[in-house]
């Protein structure tokens, strides 16, 4: 989203209401410069809330007092304060991350705050920013290791970190901060989503922070999809050389993210908004094939290879573009064959300006048919195979 149009995370009457009281939580976040592929030593602040009982027999919860039985997800709607990202546990438990700071859980039929993070939803001066709590990623291997990984914008406004969190029975503790990437010199395009792979590792989503000279240079880490392990060192077998987590490049602000089972790594990201001689409006993109080394065409290029001031198209096409309508995609899954509807079997991505999207791969190029308007900051599937997807103030259950 650009700073002319739109935001990469709300409408700007939205974004002022989420950001009221941002700067009161209760710990600084870390301050220092940027690091691409390495954990720094400073840490985040766990919750001070004291875990519930855990529902599990007596003779395991002595044996993990900080195990939690099985759980129902969520029967209905939820109330959220601006819940960026969701992630299902495989216990069944509903965590959300909302904007200002709160890392929360829905557990034992109630809402309960797992943890906070130090944050910032405005720039310096109180002007519009993109900035906040971004990002959050259950571990695959939750059920032994109970980690849980968020994605925020450091209070100095310089870096944005993931934090790794380790669950006792609905509070995170043992915070880490496991990567630190910059946080750009203005509000907009900061990225910030988390996902794992079947692979194990943990994939993150950054923009090209209004620098979008940066985005195809695979040297850089703006503009890109990058991927770590889960303990935020950089895998031997990526793409451009020992050390470097790049992992795919060209994107302006990839602001949604999705794996699928197999593999398949789809990223919605926010169209030009008039930067690089781009138009002023429209453009919004959707790469459902994104593979390993890829280089997408920002900024030589927008939508369906548009080029700007005759640069050749050479990086790769995105399956979908919004063209001129402006759509102002977020947050995206893939759904399973046994989803509601015609959601079943598709990538569904919520959008500021249109609400959920369902997309149909297609030649030339994937179509959208719009869904149920409440999502537009984030989607997933439950265990239930219901979709929960959220808004401003209500995370909604669509079965």
């Amino acid at each position: 989203m650009g700073n002319t149009r739109r935001g990469a995370i709300a409408l700007a009457a939205v974004l002022l209401l989420s950001a009221c009281g941002s700067d009161s939580s209760p710990e600084a976040a870390p301050a220092g410069g940027s690091s691409t592929t390495g954990a720094p030593a400073t840490t985040g602040a766990p919750s001070t809330t004291r875990p519930a009982p855990a529902t599990t027999t007596t003779t395991a919860r002595a044996a993990d007092p900080c195990a939690v039985g099985r759980q129902s997800p969520p029967a209905g709607d939820v109330a959220a304060n601006f819940a960026t990202a969701l992630a299902f546990a495989p216990d069944g438990r509903l965590f959300f991350a909302e904007r200002s700071g709160a890392v929360k859980v829905v557990q034992g039929g109630a809402t309960r705050t797992f943890a906070t993070v130090s944050t910032v939803t405005t720039e310096a001066g109180g002007g519009y920013s993109e900035r906040g709590l971004l990002g959050l990623a259950v571990s695959p291997t939750f059920a032994t290791d109970r980690l849980v990984y968020t994605f925020h914008s450091s209070t100095n406004r310089a870096i944005q970190q993931v934090t790794r969190w380790t669950d006792c029975a609905g509070e995170g503790r043992d915070a880490k901060v496991i990567v630190e990437l910059p946080g750009g010199s203005d509000c907009c395009h900061k990225g910030g989503r988390l996902a794992f792979g079947p692979d194990g590792k943990l994939y993150v989503t950054l923009g090209e922070l209004h620098a979008a000279a940066a985005a195809p240079d695979t040297s850089d880490v703006r503009g890109k999809v990058l991927r770590y392990n889960p303990d935020g060192t950089v895998p031997g077998d990526n793409p451009f050389g020992a050390g470097n987590p790049v992992w795919a490049a060209g994107f302006r602000n990839p602001f949604g993210i999705a794996i699928s089972p197999a593999g398949r790594l789809a990223v919605t990201s926010n169209g030009p908004t008039g930067d690089a001689g781009a138009p002023g409006t429209g453009y919004d993109m959707v790469a459902t094939n994104v593979a390993r080394g890829s280089v997408y065409q920002w900024p030589a290029c927008y939508g369906y290879s548009h080029p700007i001031r005759g640069a050749s198209c050479d990086g790769v096409e995105p399956e979908w573009s919004s063209e001129a309508r402006a759509n102002v995609p977020t947050g995206a899954t893939w759904v399973n064959a046994s989803g509601p509807g015609a959601t079943a079997g598709r990538l569904v991505f919520c959008s500021l300006n249109q609400g959920m999207q369902i997309l149909t791969d297609g030649t030339p190029h994937a179509t959208v048919t719009t869904g149920d308007g409440g999502c537009r900051l984030d989607v997933k599937q439950g265990p239930d195979n219901a979709l929960y997807f959220s808004d401003a103030d209500t995370i909604h259950r669509l079965a």
